[in-house]
């Protein structure tokens, strides 16, 4: 084949200008490829499609179309620069120019230029650093993994040691061990010697224990039957205890003395003070005088007393407690400013407040936080300088005081003051006027406790206010506001979600669909009072179905609630957490009640089923066995001696009232009294089948009884006085009016068996005289009475006839009921 050997270097500069080899590639490459069956056409219109300019840039496959493009390149590049003798183009380097020649060179030999040259080195720079870091890193690595193994091979010698150790620990307890048990061996029969010598001790420390409580039951007996004789004997010479010349006091801690002087009043700690220097160094301790209570004293309170204690115990008074002390004027109050630390003070009763006492307190008393200034009268000026100086006050009592008008409340809302009240009393300020009520509610918004009693013309409107603007009300008590309706009730339930002690009674316009909305708007109460609400029936109670903190419930004198509705509270999800529970005057609650608060209530610890006369001796029976319960009433309910025998198995009752319970004899109180030996507070009056016999059992069991009501049990004599006053020497309350049998005999019985008597009634009782009631009160006794006085100077007292009412509301047993209102 022919060859471009021997051409000259001026035609070979031509054609490689020219790129003439890279058309002789294209077309030969595209013949290859098509094989076209004429070759001469074929070539022919690929040279005129290169002269028109369709293939601009020339490669090995532009004439090539693409469903016939080979996969590689036909013709290799050696073999174009082979056929044209390409292999030096140094000496076609004077016939091109610089930039031809350049192309040329690299287009055929590849040689980089300097920006290539730079990437090159580059590149090469960052192989050679990632070779050193690999190199690195695997030295690291190797570091590493033999740190690691040293540090296992560590561990692995620490737990060895620590192996060692528990060995060596476990030889060497496991040899004292051994001698442990050795010496046990060896002392196992001294030990036994030992033993029973102790239980022989034992036992007779136990005999003689026994044998002496046997002697001091006896002796006990016989002082008591000695103590009888002495009663009953004629002798009105009474034993006295000699006084010992001993100062006991002063021996005593400090903290038992000053127990000891807390318990008197005021007069009595002056009096002590003067008996010696010990004493008076003890009574004037600062904790016996920072709270002052001189309610106790208040016949005998006067501005001088008031006026020295304020300023002589100005610096640590916290407590001043004035109620009723109708002797102190305005002269003696000023002194209470000059106690800076006074945070409570009570000045009910008080008739001189002006608004200067009241300044000169605010004034003073900067950390006050208590003030009540119920039944007391006092103009608008008064409140104007409450709500400028009483700035930190919470807690505020207007009760019965009518003397301010709807002006003076304006400053409740005007004022600097009395914002931060939690608790405000204006119960029976009846002269407060709708727009007063709202003043006050504006004024207070801070308000938790409210209480609205005897407010009789208050309106539904005026409690909006308290709703609205009060939203942290906790306790709301609304007792005889006879005016409310089933609106103000609503706006309740709407308004206060998070009320936690309702109190209404004496409204008879509420129903149940009012309080049963109610329940279910505050689900968060914990104290319901609705009492005397006589169109309260059992709808409304099914509002309290799912409250779940209820644990005061009193539903008294609600005459049209019945089982039913009792169940609803009962079965719900408060049932077992329920404490107290007044049911008194229900007259439709009967037995299935105290079936299923048996069955539920098992934390119950005061109920109430007063004049109830569905309930019998099966459901008292249930009640025995409810070891929570403390106080029961069953006044007025048809109960025998066999419920009575089943309270005797609950030994932890204080309070039991049988009041007109008439079908309880003799035996029922022996066996109810046997077993409850804690019984506190007893009501058995107008029990007409009662004899002494009973007061005779009742007096040797419940010797710890403080309150007892025997009045209107006819059959009882001064025998039973006798009883009582030998066996109940704790005895603080007795009732015994309306017994005709009572003569002034059982008054010498009281005066010398029960030493702690307080109060003593003997009202109807036309066989006692006056004189023996005056000898009973020079003990400090307060007796009430019937006799007049008057008439008694003119002639002889003529016997009174028996009169008796049935009680009718609740509190008319002589144990407190508790009021949480």
């Amino acid at each position: 084949m022919a060859t471009f050997n021997d051409i000259q270097p001026q035609l070979k500069a031509y054609l490689l200008k020219h790129r003439l080899p890279d058309l002789f590639e294209c077309i030969f490459t595209a013949l290859a490829a098509s094989k076209p069956t004429d070759p001469n056409k074929f070539i022919l219109d690929k040279l005129k499609e290169y002269q028109e300019g369709k293939h601009f840039d020339l490669s090995w496959d532009s004439f090539v179309s693409r469903k016939d493009l080979p996969p590689k390149r036909v013709f290799k590049r050696t073999f174009i620069e082979n056929f044209f003798t390409l292999e030096d183009l140094a000496e076609l380097e004077t016939y091109l120019s610089t930039e031809d020649y350049n192309n040329l060179r690299y287009y055929f030999y590849f040689q980089p230029s300097e920006e290539q040259k730079r990437l090159a080195a580059q590149a090469y720079n960052d192989s050679l650093i990632k070779k050193h870091f690999k190199a690195w890193l695997g030295f690291y690595n190797r570091k590493k993994e033999k740190c690691r193994k040293a540090e296992e091979e560590w561990q692995r010698s620490v737990q060895f040691h620590k192996h060692k150790l528990t060995v060596r620990t476990f030889q060497e307890w496991y040899a004292w061990k051994c001698e442990r048990y050795r010496s046990q061996q060896e002392a196992a029969p001294i030990l036994a010697d030992k033993m029973r010598r102790i239980c022989l001790q034992n036992a007779i420390y136990t005999t003689f224990r026994a044998w002496q409580q046997v002697t001091k039951h006896a002796s006990d007996t016989n002082k008591w039957f000695k103590k009888y004789e002495i009663l009953n004997s004629d002798d009105e010479d009474e034993v006295k205890d000699k006084a010992v010349g001993q100062d006991f006091i002063s021996k005593l801690p400090h903290k038992a003395s000053n127990r000891i002087f807390s318990f008197l009043d005021v007069l009595d700690r002056l009096t002590c003070s003067l008996v010696c220097r010990s004493w008076k160094i003890m009574v004037q301790d600062r904790s016996l005088w920072t709270q002052i209570d001189l309610q106790r004293i208040k016949d005998r309170t006067t501005d001088r007393l008031v006026a020295n204690l304020a300023h002589k115990f100005r610096s640590f008074l916290c407590n001043l407690n004035l109620r009723d002390c109708v002797r102190v004027t305005s002269s003696s109050l000023r002194y209470i400013g000059e106690c800076r630390n006074l945070q409570e003070l009570s000045l009910s009763g008080i008739k001189q407040i002006n608004a200067d006492v009241v300044n000169d307190i605010g004034l003073g008393c900067k950390n006050l936080l208590y003030l009540n200034i119920a039944k007391c009268y006092f103009d608008d000026g008064v409140l104007r300088v409450l709500a400028r100086h009483y700035v930190n006050i919470q807690y505020l009592s207007l009760a019965g005081c009518t003397g301010f008008s709807t002006a003076g409340v304006y400053y409740f809302m005007v004022g600097q003051g009395l914002h931060k009240l939690s608790h405000l009393d204006i119960s029976g300020c009846s002269q407060i006027t709708h727009e007063g009520m709202r003043y006050i509610a504006r004024g207070c918004p801070l308000l938790h406790s409210l209480v609205l009693n005897k407010l009789a013309r208050m309106k539904d409107e005026s409690l909006y206010f308290f709703t609205k603007y009060c939203p942290n009300l906790r306790a709301l008590h609304l007792r005889h506001a006879s005016s409310l309706t089933d609106t103000a009730f609503m706006h309740i339930a709407e308004n206060l979600p998070r009320l936690k002690t309702l109190c209404v009674e004496g409204n008879h316009n509420i129903t149940g669909a009012s309080i049963k909305m109610v329940g279910r708007g505050c689900p968060d109460l914990v104290h319901l009072f609705i009492i005397d609400c006589i169109q309260m029936c059992d709808t409304g109670l099914k509002g309290f179905s799912g409250t779940r903190g209820l644990r005061v419930v009193n539903l008294g004198d609600c005459i049209r609630i019945s089982d039913h509705g009792v169940r609803n509270i009962v079965d719900g999800p408060s049932g077992p957490h329920i404490r107290e529970l007044n049911l008194t005057n229900c007259l439709r609650v009967g037995d299935t009640t105290l079936f299923r608060i048996a069955q539920r209530c098992q934390n119950l610890a005061y109920v109430s089923f007063c004049y109830s006369e569905f309930v019998t001796d099966a459901g008292v029976e249930l009640l025995g066995n409810m070891q929570a319960l403390r106080s029961l009433d069953l006044s007025g309910c048809a109960v025998g001696d066999a419920g009575l025998a089943s309270l005797g198995n609950n030994p932890n009752f204080r309070n039991i009232s049988l009041s007109e319970c008439n079908q309880i004899t003799d035996v029922g109180i022996q066996k109810m009294c046997s077993r409850l030996l804690l019984l506190e507070t007893l009501d058995i009056s107008y029990c007409v089948n009662v004899t002494d016999y009973a007061t005779k059992f009742l007096a040797f069991s419940c010797r710890e009884l403080v309150r007892l009501n025997i009045a209107g049990c006819t059959q009882l004599t001064d025998t039973s006085v006798s009883y009582i006053s030998g066996g109940c020497h704790y005895l603080s309350h007795l009732n015994m009016s309306n017994i005709t049998n009572m003569t002034d005999k059982a008054l010498r019985f009281l005066r010398r068996g029960c030493k702690l008597l307080q109060r003593l009634n003997v009202t109807i009782c036309p066989n006692i005289t006056y004189g023996a009631i005056q000898r009973v009160e020079t003990g400090g006794c307060v007796v009430s009475h019937s006799i007049d006085v008057k008439e008694m100077k003119l002639g002889p007292i003529l016997p009174l006839s028996q009169t008796h009412k049935r009680p009718m509301s609740v509190g008319y047993s002589i144990f407190p009921i508790p009021n949480h209102a």
